[in-house]
């Protein structure tokens, strides 16, 4: 029986070759979209699964609160708070703190050669980082590495980047950073962090060599830079714990809390729920969004219903075509039973030859796919059962129900008017077709619109004034290692040796760059002022040359003098700290004092500028004349003789500062690094929008393949009786574009709402313009009309007596 049914199913499809073809591509195109977007979903989610303890691991987030008005959430809080909590609640197993130890690498070989590099994926941490984390110790044992206070462990990249084939544990490495720096002694190896890990590292120093910084002071409830993660034991209330918290935090800084007027709360984070649903200033490394997954996962199972429903247009189209083998199979004896059994094992056979040309397709574009998302997702995803019980349940879900209504529609024809020729119009269920349509475009337009929206906020963002110039500017990383311990003395001879050369314009230090988060905060108010006036601020520091190298325009006051004894105390603030401190006009501002005891004198006021992209609405910013504590030098080049003037850089760099790594990159294209994810979002969008609506066409082809072959004696008598083939091809094309029209209306009211919330994540955004929705619907129609257009013309063309002859 299953051989009669697989040689009649394929003599059919064979029969309509060209429409058939059409179907399996479609429906394949539509499932490799959607397993490569499902693969995708599932490894964002995937995110800290790894870890073994993954369920009772929380990273503490910090909230300040002023008035009851909550004004600011960290990732980053206090040194002494972890070792606090887990002495104060036994429900607390272990605790882990991480902080950053960006710096100069260096390691002296057999022979006398130094190798140095500048890291940035480097922490100090807890002895327990790996009893409370899951990442694998290749060499070294969890229990015992980063117990002294010169302990390093390294990844395998980096075991391979510094010794080689040699065995790195005992060999000496020195740190040289903003921090303690020093030499430390390699204790263990790890396993190169996974992708798909919040935070990824390469060396973590032993966090006790901190212990003797005078940051540390007064316990260690001084400065909050440091990401602290609790191992709470099974079966314990995160809840409840927080709601245990503030008692301590009044125990330990109540009262330097109330002096700041200011209220600070400590926040249990499932680690689970950090890469999609926390987006906080201080964040370990840039997190996803859950709102992106949400998208993409609605995304995916639209172009798949899309698919599945152009499928069933084209099953039904061709199914007039069978009428008659129905009559006759049912005049000789056979039941609706069986005819949908065929029906059901043609459309297995379509979704069969589908699944395994999209495993093909799948393989072929995996590498560019993953390319392009910038993912290194790999293969592993392919081994968890759920993914593939997700996919399977989906796709046989799917394979039941497009192919459940051609076969019960087609099995139900009536056997004498089907060769008697009286097949009623109402038959195969010509209202649920368009219906059907109406969801396809209505799917396909609102991504259109999606995609316009998307590539228009884009470049909004990308083109937008930033109140400053980073065109032409080099950003080379500040020393580590100096050979005196004056770093204005090496500063201004690199300045002095840079500036001398062609094609250099200026050099600037800075403490940071645009396009970075400023991490040096601090509250202030207005010197002397009674009230409630503490704002919290970003602290840039900064030479006398930064104002003047970005071109920020300086609105009222000066610049910082040259002479830095000159500027001792002084400060330059921009326009929202110039709102934030009550201020009325820039002049006003020049020669006020702010500050807590020690008052700073507001010597300038600069306009506002981007510090970081146009996501991020603009804070109070101020600047310090403090060039020693900068991480940053910016060389502004000028001319084209880039070829010669970089290399000149390089060297004069290597002359000033000996032993030190030469890292470069031009700024331009750093700050356009913060926009990377919404240009994967468009590509994204761009692409399976014209999938979706190359597939949604083919849905619409099929509807106008079964109107023509269902009207055809209709055009007949019109033909006959005078029709110009004008006024049949608007008769016919007009019935397609009804659906269509409902389509646009029904996608502008959702696009509108859909893209009216995602504008909103934006501090600076565009408004939605009406001709968005216009261009949107015009394409969809005009598209739909060039459909359809070809058998509409084609019915109207046709020989009146030859459709005719049958009556």
């Amino acid at each position: 029986m299953l051989r009669n049914y697989l040689k009649i199913a394929l003599r059919n499809l064979l029969k309509q070759r060209y429409i058939s073809l059409i179907m399996v591509v479609g429906l394949a195109a539509s499932m490799t979209a959607f397993l490569l977007i499902t693969r995708f979903v599932f490894y964002e989610l995937s995110y800290d699964a790894f870890h073994e303890n993954a369920e009772n691991i929380y990273r503490i987030r910090l909230d300040d609160y002023k008035n009851g008005v909550l004004t600011n959430s960290s990732a980053i809080s206090y040194y002494a708070e972890a070792p606090a909590i887990m002495e104060a609640f036994p429900e607390v197993q272990d605790f882990v703190r991480l902080h950053e130890a960006d710096g100069m690498v260096s390691y002296q070989n057999r022979v006398g050669e130094v190798v140095s590099y500048h890291e940035k994926k480097a922490f100090y941490t807890d002895s327990s980082f790996f009893n409370v984390f899951s990442f694998p110790l290749i060499k070294g044992s969890a229990d015992r590495v980063l117990r002294r206070p010169e302990s390093v462990v390294i990844s395998q990249s980096m075991a391979q980047k510094y010794f080689g084939r040699e065995d790195p544990l005992g060999k000496t490495l020195t740190l040289s950073s903003n921090w303690e720096g020093g030499t430390y002694v390699v204790e263990g190896v790890f396993a190169d962090s996974p992708s798909n890990s919040h935070f990824h590292f390469d060396f973590l120093f032993s966090i006790r060599n901190l212990l003797t910084n005078d940051q540390f002071a007064n316990g260690g409830w001084y400065w909050t830079n440091f990401y602290t993660y609790l191992l709470l034991k099974p079966g314990t209330s995160a809840e409840s714990l927080e709601n245990r918290l503030p008692g301590l935090v009044e125990k330990h800084i109540g009262k330097m809390l109330r002096k700041y007027q200011v209220e600070q709360k400590f926040i249990l984070q499932p680690l689970r729920d950090i890469h999609l649903y926390s987006r906080m200033p201080s964040e370990i490394e840039p997190n996803g969004k859950i709102e992106t997954v949400y998208i993409l996962g609605l995304v995916s199972l639209l172009i798949l219903a899309i698919g599945w429903l152009n499928y069933i247009n084209l099953s039904t189209a061709l199914g007039i075509e069978r009428t008659k083998e129905v009559g006759i199979r049912k005049a000789l004896g056979s039941g609706r039973r069986q005819l949908v059994r065929q029906f059901l094992f043609e459309s297995f056979v379509v979704n069969v030859s589908s699944l395994l040309l999209a495993a093909v397709l799948f393989v072929l574009v995996l590498a560019a796919f993953d390319s392009w998302a910038q993912s290194q997702i790999g293969y592993t995803l392919f081994q968890r059962p759920l993914f593939w019980a997700v996919a399977l349940t989906t796709f046989g879900l799917g394979f039941f129900l497009s192919g459940f209504y051609p076969a019960f529609i087609l099995s139900s024809y009536k056997p004498i008017a089907v060769l008697k020729g009286r097949i009623s119009r109402q038959i195969g269920g010509e209202l649920l077709r368009k219906g059907l349509v109406v969801f396809q475009f209505t799917a396909s337009v609102a991504l259109i619109i999606a995609t316009i929206v998307i590539n228009q906020q884009l470049n909004f963002m990308q083109n937008q004034d930033l109140g400053m110039n980073i065109e032409q500017k080099l950003v080379v990383k500040a020393p580590k290692v100096l050979r005196s311990e004056s770093f204005m003395n090496e500063l201004a001879l690199f300045k002095e040796r840079v500036g001398g050369k062609v094609g250099v314009k200026n050099v600037t230090a800075s403490s940071e760059i645009p396009g970075q988060e400023i991490f040096w905060t601090q509250e202030l108010q207005r010197f002397q002022d009674t009230g409630d006036g503490y704002k919290l601020c970003s602290v840039l520091a900064v030479d006398e040359d930064f104002i003047s190298a970005y071109e920020i325009k300086v609105l009222a006051g000066r610049d910082f003098y040259k002479n830095i004894m000159l500027d001792d105390g002084a400060v330059i603030i921009n326009q929202t700290a110039l709102r934030a401190f009550g201020f009325p006009t820039p002049e006003s501002a020049i020669n006020q004092e702010i500050g807590d005891v020690i008052p700073k004198k507001i010597v300038g006021v600069v306009q506002d500028f981007h510090q970081q992209s146009l996501k991020m609405a603009n804070g109070p910013i101020l600047f310090y004349h403090i060039p020693w504590n900068s991480n940053y030098l910016t060389i502004t080049l000028q001319g084209k003789s880039l070829s010669s003037t970089l290399p000149a850089i390089e060297a004069t760099y290597q002359e000033v500062y000996p032993g030190n790594a030469f890292e470069s990159f031009f700024l331009d294209d750093h700050f356009q690094q913060q926009y990377e994810s919404e240009e994967r979002l468009a590509g994204l969008f761009s692409w399976f929008s014209l999938l979706a609506v190359g597939i949604a066409c083919l849905g619409l082809l099929g509807l106008a393949m079964y109107t023509a072959k269902n009207r055809t004696k209709e055009i007949g008598i019109r033909k006959v009786l005078g029709a110009s083939v004008t006024s049949i091809v608007v008769l016919l094309s007009k019935d397609f574009l009804r659906p269509v029209g409902l389509a646009v209306v029904l996608a502008t009211c959702l696009a509108w709402y859909a893209m009216d919330r995602w504008l909103q994540d934006f501090a600076h955004r565009i408004d939605l313009a009406w001709w968005v929705f216009a261009l949107a619907g015009t394409l969809a129609v005009g598209i739909a009309l060039l459909t359809v257009s070809f058998h509409s013309i084609r019915a109207a063309l046709m020989n009146p007596v030859k459709n005719l002859r049958s009556e």
